[in-house]
C-alpha cells in the first residue's frame, strides 16, 4: 500500500514512468480485448500451490536506502522489496479499501473524536521483530518521533500526517497503542506504513544512512539473504521466526535489469514476470512467449492534460474550457489504449480512479468533446477565427504543448491534441524536451502551456491529493509556492473544502466533500482527465496470487507456484 507520494516518486513517475510508456502502431485482434477489472492476479488456495521455489522479480534499480521514509527511500523498488519484510498495519483490497493487517495488529480502531481524535491500535502479542524483540508502542512512538518534523537532523521524506499527531503513549500495557492527534486527521489509516524498529528510528544517523547498503531487519514473511551490488541481486528467504502463515515461496531473487532486457529474459526463463506497462512492443512480444498469461487490471495511475493556467494564452478561464471541449478525450483513450487489449473509458474524477470507492463523474460539459462551444468560448474570449486560425489583435492564438522526447505515447497523445485544436483554429506548438529535464526545467518552473502528467492513485485520495490541488500563495519574499500544482489554479473554496474533508472522521461525508472539490478542480479547469492507465503484467503461468494487482496490495505469503518450477 502506497500511501504517500513525494515529489521524489513523482519524479520517477512523471519521467521514468513516461520513459517506458512508449507503444507504437498496430491493433490486436477484436476477440483479444477485454476490460481491466480492479485485480488479476490468478488466484489459487494455498493448499492448490507447491511449497518452495523461486520468484524472479526484476527490479528498475537496487534502492539507494532501504529506509522508505527518508528522503532517498521512496520508489517502487523499495515497495516490492520492504513489502515482504516490514509490518504495514493495513492491506488494501481491489477496490482500494483498507482493512487491518492481522499479523501485525488485532485491532485499530477510531476510539475517540471528542473533544480530540485518538486511534487505539492493540499489537499482535506474536509480533516481534527477527532479533526476537517485541513490536510495541515503543516502534511506533519512535517513527512518530522521527517522521513528525520536530528534529531536522531526520532527512524525512514526507511528514504527511505525523505532523498532525500530538502524542503516541501506551494504553493498558505496551502492546496498545494510543495516538491522540493535535488536529482532525481522516486519512489516519495512512499513518505507520512500513514500520521500523525504534532501534532505528531513534538515531538521525542511523535513520538517516544505516539502511543505505541493505534491510537492518525483518518483521515479515521474508528475512534477506543476501545482497550482491555488483550483480545488482537481493536474496530474501523464509524467515523461520515468521508467526503467520508460512511463505509459500523458499526464496525471492530481484535482479535490477534495464527495461528493455526485460522480455528477453523473460522468454529465457531468467525472471518470472516482467511489468508490461503501456508498452504495445512489449505487450504483443509478451503474449507470443509459450507458458507467459498476460494479466490486466487498472492501474493506480491517471493521465491528464494540465493547464498552465498562468501562461499568457491560458489566464482565461474561458480559453482553458475551450481547450478542454476541443479534445476529444475517448479518442485519445481508444487510441492509446485499445491496442493493449483493454477496452478504455475516460475518467471523470481527478482524485478518485474509476474502481475505487467513491468515483463518480464530476466531469460535466467540460468531459464531452463540443468543438462548436470550444469555438463559441474563443469567440468570447476574443478570439476570432479568420481563415482557420484564432487571432486577437492580430497575433495569432498558439499553444506550446511540451512532452518528453523518445517517448512514442507521450508524442501520440501530442500530436491528437494538435490535430483536434486545429480544427477549432487553435495553432498548437509541439515542443519535445529531454526526458531527465522534463520535470524540472520545464513543468516545475512553468515553461509549457499543456503537458500530460501521469499521477498516481492512492488508497487515501483526500489529503495526498491536497498538494496537486491547493491554491499556489506567495510566500514572504514573493517566490509562488505551488508544491504539486502544475497547472497554477485553484480556489479559496477549493482550500476550505480540502481542509473540511482532510479532518473529517466520517467516510460517507469525506466522499462528498472530495467530489464537491473535484467539481470545483473542473471548474477552474486545472487540468482534463484522459484514462485510467491499464495495469499489465506478464507472468509465467503457474504463478499464482500474482499479476496486475492494480490499487490492491500483495500478500507475500500466499504468493506460490501451481506446479513446481524448474529452479
Amino acid at each position: 500500500m502506497r500511501s504517500r507520494w513525494t515529489p521524489a516518486i513523482l519524479a520517477t513517475l512523471l519521467v521514468l514512468g513516461l520513459a517506458i510508456a512508449g507503444c507504437g502502431s498496430g491493433r490486436l485482434p477484436l476477440d483479444v480485448a477485454a476490460s481491466a477489472t480492479g485485480n488479476d492476479v490468478n488466484p489459487v488456495a494455498r493448499d492448490q500451490l507447491v511449497s518452495g521455489g523461486t520468484l524472479r522479480w526484476p527490479l528498475s534499480r537496487v534502492p539507494p536506502n532501504f529506509n522508505d521514509h527518508e528522503l532517498d527511500g521512496p520508489g517502487i523498488e523499495n515497495d516490492s522489496v520492504l513489502g515482504a519484510l516490514l509490518p504495514r498495519p493495513f492491506t488494501v483490497d481491489a477496490a482500494g479499501v483498507p482493512r487491518v493487517n492481522k499479523e501485525y495488529f488485532e485491532s485499530i480502531e477510531l476510539t475517540s473524536t471528542e473533544p480530540k481524535q485518538v486511534v487505539t491500535y492493540r499489537i499482535n502479542p506474536k509480533a516481534v521483530w527477527y532479533d526476537g524483540t517485541p513490536i510495541t508502542v515503543a516502534d511506533l512512538q519512535a517513527q512518530w518521533k522521527a517522521l513528525s518534523g520536530s528534529n531536522p537532523a531526520f532527512q524525512v521524506a514526507s511528514t504527511q500526517g505525523y505532523d498532525t499527531v500530538e502524542n503516541v503513549a501506551p494504553g493498558r500495557d505496551d502492546r496498545e497503542v494510543v495516538v491522540t492527534f493535535r488536529t482532525r486527521y481522516a486519512d489516519w489509516r495512512a499513518l505507520f506504513d512500513m514500520l521500523y524498529p525504534a532501534s532505528t528510528n531513534a538515531d538521525p544517523n542511523v535513520f538517516n544512512t544505516g539502511w543505505k547498503r541493505r534491510p537492518l531487519t525483518t518483521a515479515g514473511p521474508f528475512k534477506l539473504a543476501a545482497l550482491d551490488q555488483t550483480a545488482r541481486t537481493i536474496t530474501l528467504v523464509r524467515n523461520e521466526k515468521w508467526w503467520g502463515r508460512p511463505a509459500m515461496l523458499e526464496r525471492i531473487i530481484y535482479r535490477a535489469m534495464d527495461a528493455d532486457a526485460q522480455v528477453d529474459a523473460l522468454a529465457n526463463g531468467e525472471i518470472d514476470f516482467i511489468d508490461v506497462g503501456s508498452d504495445l512492443n512489449r505487450f504483443q512480444r509478451a503474449q507470443a512467449i509459450q507458458g507467459v498469461t498476460v494479466h490486466r487490471a487498472g492501474a493506480s495511475n491517471l493521465v491528464d492534460i494540465t493547464l498552465n493556467s498562468m501562461s499568457e494564452v491560458l489566464t482565461d478561464v474561458r480559453v482553458r474550457r475551450a481547450l478542454a471541449m476541443g479534445i476529444d478525450r475517448e479518442r485519445i483513450a481508444q487510441a492509446l489504449i485499445t491496442p493493449l487489449g483493454v477496452a478504455p473509458a475516460p475518467l471523470g474524477n481527478h482524485l478518485f480512479l474509476a474502481d475505487q470507492n467513491g468515483y463518480q463523474d464530476n466531469s460535466g460539459d467540460l468531459g464531452r468533446y463540443d468543438p462548436a462551444r470550444a469555438g463559441a468560448l474563443l469567440d468570447e474570449a476574443g478570439w476570432r477565427l479568420t481563415d482557420g486560425v484564432r487571432t486577437r489583435d492580430g497575433k495569432a492564438l498558439t499553444i506550446r504543448y511540451v512532452f518528453p522526447a523518445q517517448v512514442t505515447q507521450e508524442e501520440q497523445t501530442a500530436e491528437l491534441v494538435q490535430g483536434m485544436l486545429s480544427t477549432i483554429g487553435v495553432t498548437v506548438s509541439l515542443e519535445a524536451v529531454p526526458v531527465n529535464d522534463f520535470l524540472q526545467n520545464f513543468i516545475e518552473p512553468g515553461n509549457f502551456d499543456l503537458t500530460a502528467l501521469v499521477w498516481p492513485g492512492t488508497p487515501f485520495p483526500i489529503s495526498f491529493s491536497k498538494p496537486i490541488y491547493a491554491n499556489p500563495r506567495r510566500g514572504p519574499q514573493g517566490r509562488l509556492d505551488i508544491r504539486q500544482n502544475y497547472a497554477r489554479v485553484g480556489s479559496e473554496e477549493i482550500d476550505r473544502l480540502f481542509d473540511q474533508a482532510t479532518a473529517e472522521l466520517d467516510p460517507t461525508r469525506a466522499v462528498q466533500l472530495a467530489n464537491e472539490i473535484d467539481a470545483r478542480i473542473w471548474r477552474e479547469v486545472h487540468s482534463l482527465t484522459l484514462y485510467q492507465r491499464p495495469d499489465i503484467v506478464a507472468t509465467d503461468t503457474n504463478l499464482a496470487n500474482f499479476g496486475a494487482f492494480g490499487i490492491a496490495g500483495k500478500t507475500y505469503e500466499d504468493i506460490g507456484f501451481s506446479v513446481k518450477p524448474k529452479s
